[in-house]
């Protein structure tokens, strides 16, 4: 694999990483409306990595797998804040139901 495409897929991964870790910190924010832009962003540099068919060095193939790690990561605390909120929602109407049902 020559230098410069070696050089791309590093720059690919760098900016994976990073959008990986700002997408983790706006979980934890629970600021989800921020989180599409850079999910579609990252999903273009994945769609633009597999339609190269790159073959992964050593190095890459440790930040790919971290960077899937990550996002298995991401997906779970997203459930689980989801969860979360759901069950804050249900708690909310079956009070809510309760009190209208002393009408």
């Amino acid at each position: 694999m020559n230098n410069n495409v070696s050089q791309s897929i590093k720059s690919q991964l760098d900016k994976l990483e990073k959008i990986s870790n700002q997408i983790s910190l706006l979980i934890s924010a629970g600021e989800y409306g921020k989180i599409n832009h850079l999910d579609k962003m990252r999903k273009k540099i994945i769609n633009d990595m597999n339609s190269c068919n790159y073959s992964y060095e050593n190095d890459n193939k440790k930040v790919v797998l971290k960077l899937i790690s990550q996002n298995q990561q991401i997906i779970s605390e997203f459930k689980n804040s989801q969860k979360n909120s759901l069950a804050d929602i249900s708690k909310q109407k079956k009070c809510t139901q309760a009190y209208l049902a002393t009408f």
